[in-house]
């Protein structure tokens, strides 16, 4: 008995094949163009949520992605409903051509629809394509950082010191480093740009840790006996500090040296501070601790003998300074009134929109500087008030010439 498939013609099953394979390479557009541009429109979603929430791009890809389902279905349901076989009869077969000409018309169709909807918003595809370049950038740059604090703790380590530092330093950098690499579009740029200057951060005192903390252990004897040589210094001229405190009592009204009234007791206490801080130096090393604590005792210390040397000079420069004023106050007056003068002039010579409030506050510091002037003929002047108030209507002149220059 023949087969039925052997009375259908040879070209009309060709013709079905060919059918057939166009059926699928439309499936395979469509499915290619709503890929595309649901990728499109989800990063669009995400990358710029404010201008995605205003354009027709998404309600327009809704419509066209809901057609698409509908068709990709129709597109299946016709394949099992027309399998392609060579036990077709003609009437099969013809049906079976009749189904994938109908169907795959339609879908190039609207695969052709969505590319053009590609094309159209093609302005805020490169809007996306920018961002999602942005992002990609700055997790680049996360990954440099990281690598660059990674790069200066194994220098550390090879020297073999303890960095107790180092450790809060990487906790830091592995949590900064971690957003980076999760961050997804939805959490907004803010978000990345933070961890990114945060890991910039991290790397750049990691590597001044590496380059400094080895100078710094290799130094810290040498830089302890400077030290001692700095508080001998100020023990010695801490002596004077009485007879220049009784002096200023001497010759001037109180005005002129009450903040200065405790000086040598602060002078005494942070001597104290810092000898305390450099025995506790010198036990650590002599129990050979790891050296972060000795390190910040050193540092302890000098910051103590600062506010010593402060202390011990403080007396002395301002009895020096009040002599001065006490001797010439005109000259306190006469700088003021130069720069005042030389203000007025360059608001004046130079006429601008808006200049005319600068102008009255020149002014007003001319009245300032006559009080300043009349302070003078007091029976005990405040020559320190004065000296700062002087100092005050400069650094306002300063700053009103250079608002002046801005406008």
């Amino acid at each position: 008995m023949r087969r039925v498939s052997s009375r259908v013609p040879a070209s009309q099953r060709e013709a079905t094949q060919r059918a057939l394979d166009q059926f699928m390479e439309d499936f395979r557009h469509l499915d290619s163009s709503q890929r595309a541009l649901r990728g499109m429109v989800d990063s669009f979603r995400a990358y710029l949520p404010d201008r995605a929430a205003s354009s027709g791009l998404v309600p327009r890809f809704r419509v066209l992605d809901q057609q698409a389902e509908e068709l990709i279905g129709e597109y299946l349901r016709t394949l099992d409903a027309h399998p392609f076989g060579d036990d077709l009869d003609l009437a099969r077969l013809g049906a079976a051509h009749r189904a994938y000409a109908d169907v795959g018309p339609r879908m190039a169709k609207l695969a052709d629809e969505m590319d053009q909807v590609v094309l159209d918003y093609d302005a805020e595809l490169t809007r996306i394509g920018q961002q999602v370049q942005r992002g990609r950038h700055l997790k680049d740059d996360a990954t440099a950082f990281t690598k660059r604090v990674a790069d200066a703790a194994g220098s550390l380590r090879t020297s073999g010191l303890e960095v107790p530092e180092l450790n809060g330093l990487l906790a830091r950098t592995r949590a900064a480093a971690t957003t980076a690499s999760e961050w997804e579009p939805e959490r907004g740029f803010e978000v990345l740009e933070q961890a990114v200057r945060e890991l910039d951060g991290l790397a750049g005192q990691a590597e001044a840790l590496a380059a400094d903390y080895p100078q710094r252990v290799a130094k810290a004897q040498t830089r302890r006996a400077s030290l001692r040589t700095v508080a001998e210094g100020i023990e010695s001229r801490a002596a004077k500090v009485p007879d220049d405190l009784a002096t200023l009592r001497r010759e001037f009204s109180m005005g002129n040296w009450r903040d200065l009234d405790d000086s040598d007791d602060a002078v005494t206490a942070a001597l104290d501070r810092a000898r305390a801080a450099l025995a506790e130096f010198d036990r650590l090393v002599a129990a050979d601790a790891e050296w972060s604590r000795p390190l910040q005792l050193l540092d302890e210390a000098r910051g103590q003998l600062d506010v010593a040397k402060a202390g011990v000079d403080a007396p002395h420069e301002r009895l020096q300074r009040l002599r001065a004023i006490k001797a010439d106050p005109e000259d306190l007056m006469r700088k003021v009134r130069f720069r005042l003068r030389d203000a007025q002039l360059l608001v004046t010579n130079n006429r601008k929109p808006g200049g005319e409030g600068v102008s009255r506050e020149l002014d007003a510091l001319a009245v300032r500087l006559d009080a300043l002037r009349r302070a003078f003929d007091a029976v005990h002047p405040d020559y320190w008030a004065a000296a700062q108030e002087a100092e005050r209507m400069q650094e306002t002149i300063r700053a009103a010439v250079e608002r002046f220059r801005g406008l």
